[in-house]
Formats: structure tokens, sequence, C-alpha cells
């Protein structure tokens, strides 16, 4: 959960006006949303600092049993259609960030790196560069947690060479620990004993790995802030330049359409699920309380905006490009 004080984690929204892309906030109308996705990317402005998502595809989830506890898959799907969503699958889309600041260029995690759903991967297959963006170029890595659509597209596909192999990667130490700890492979579900072995088959190699404890700043102008749960070490980053403000969720909320109606339902994919409910209710109010701008993983495009409370749930508001 998030534990650093107000003053800590986010300034006071008293001076926070512009909003970084349009500089005010609304819905994002469908047919704008269809064309981002298919421009594979967008960019706007964190006071001085640069901020482009890119989108990686998405996953077609049928297995609407992965959301407990108690929501039959009726409910789900009422969830979804609500929100204007399709009910025959849970749009678990993909979409990480790259961020210039202080000279450097920043991705915030690396995509499913085209070796998980057929649906995803567009990064990998021209996306990142038709964003701008060589991995040569590349200054630094950081990883929100160390699950395979967030870290496959630090790895080649078949030789598990480094894709960014000029860039430190940085990752939570408590995460490291968790993944490349020998004994963990006998306790593991069968499901995640692939990713634990190609793991500990290269971040322990690989030179240019780097892990941190704690919050701090790992760049100018971001802050790295605990949001356990979703995973033992899993980390946000906050951005901060002026008045203006982002918080870079990482998985702490998925799919807003489900998470942020109900902050008590829980993933199966969540490490420790009562953490991670209880790490999403904190980020909720924090946000809302200070009036910041936050940007999901998995929250489609455009995935920036703001979280905002309706009818006694809460609900995103994506930003107008």
């Amino acid at each position: 959960m998030l534990n650093s004080t107000r003053r800590q984690f986010l300034a006071s929204s008293a001076g926070v006006a512009a909003l970084g892309l349009t500089g005010s906030l609304a819905f994002a109308p469908a047919a704008q949303a269809a064309d981002l996705r298919k421009k594979g990317h967008y960019t706007y402005k964190i006071g001085d600092i640069e901020v482009t998502s890119v989108y990686d595809g998405i996953w077609e989830n049928q297995l609407f049993d992965i959301i407990s506890p108690g929501n039959p898959a009726n409910v789900i799907k009422s969830n979804l259609k609500e929100a204007g969503h399709s009910d025959k699958f849970i749009p678990i889309e993909y979409a990480f960030t790259v961020v210039k600041t202080g000279g450097r260029i920043i991705l915030i995690d690396a995509g499913t790196g085209d070796q998980l759903q057929p649906t995803a991967g567009l990064a990998s297959r021209g996306g990142l560069e038709a964003a701008g963006i060589s991995p040569s170029n590349v200054d630094m890595v950081l990883i929100s947690h160390m699950h395979p659509d967030h870290i496959y597209g630090l790895m080649e596909k078949d030789t598990n060479a480094p894709v960014y192999p000029n860039a430190e990667i940085l990752v939570s130490e408590t995460d490291y620990n968790y993944w490349t700890d020998a004994s963990l492979l006998s306790t593991l579900p069968e499901f995640r004993r692939d990713l634990a072995k190609r793991i500990q088959a290269t971040f322990p190699t690989w030179k240019n790995v780097s892990r941190f404890s704690g919050e701090k700043e790992v760049a100018p102008g971001v802050r790295a802030v605990k949001s356990f749960g979703h995973s033992p070490g899993h980390m946000s980053y906050h951005l901060s330049s002026g008045n203006d403000q982002l918080l870079l969720l990482g998985d702490a909320i998925i799919v807003p359409a489900l998470f942020l109606r109900n902050l008590d339902w829980q993933l199966a994919f969540d490490a420790d699920r009562d953490q991670a409910s209880a790490t999403r209710k904190a980020i909720v109010a924090q946000v809302i309380a200070d009036d910041v701008m936050i940007s999901g993983y998995h929250f489609g495009f455009p995935n920036s905006g703001k979280i905002k409370k309706d009818e006694g749930s809460h609900i995103f508001i994506p930003t107008t490009i």
C-alpha cells in the first residue's frame, strides 16, 4: 500500500492547472480512441517532461473466473456493457510509457515483446519506432513489476538477448528477490514457472540491471512509489514538473470499467489479493483528493486522464488529445 505522506507523494492540488494534453479534461470519443490505437502512440507534456504512451495491443480475455470474489460472469459482463464494452471478453489492453526528462529517454515497462497474444506486441512490430524511439537510444527502463506483459519486451523471443543493451534497467529489490529466489519454482503454480525460469536465466546475468529499495527519485522528476499487492514489490511512478503531476499506475489498477467501479474486486493474478485491493483504494482516494492525472497500463487508449467519483463509485475520464 502507498505509505508516503501526501507531501512526499503528491504536491498540493492548489497549483495543478495544466493537465498536460489540451489543458482541459473531457471524455475521449470512441472514434478518437480508435484512431489513437491505429496510430499507436500519442504524446503530451507534464510540465517540462515529455510523455508518450505506446499502444501494444489487447488480450481479449474470456476467462471471466479470473475475477473474484463471488463475481459470476453475468455480473462482470453487465459491468462491461454499462461501460460501453463488448461483454464477450474482458478487454485487457496494453500500453507502456516513454518519458523524456533530464536529457534521458526512459521507458516505464517494456510491453509484451510480441511473445504473448497474437493481438498484442504491436510496439515490437514497429510501434515503438513509429513513436520516434529507437531501442539503442533508450537510457533507462523502469519496471513496475516482473510479469510477462511488462518485461518480455526487454528480451528477444528466441535468444533472450537484451533488446535494450545500452539502457540501465531498474527494478524494485523486493520484486527482483522474489522472482530470482532459487526455491521459488517449487512453490509456483504451473502457469507461472516458465516466467520464473526466464527471469532467472536473464536478469541475474545482464550487467545493466540495477535494484533499488524504498521510495526514491530514480530520474529527474520521476519518483518510485510503493504500490504492493499485484506483485510482491510492485512500484508505480510519480512524475512531477512545475505544477503538473502524473501517476503511472502499472497494474495497481487495471480495466477501469471493472476495478474502478468495484474496488473490492480481486484478480487471480494478484500476489496478495487483499493488499492489492487496499492499495487500489488508497491510490483512488489520494489521486482524487489531490486532483492528480493518472495513466494506466491496462486502461486502453487514451490511457491518461483522471479518476472521478460517480454515484457512489468511480469512473475514469480520459483526456482528449
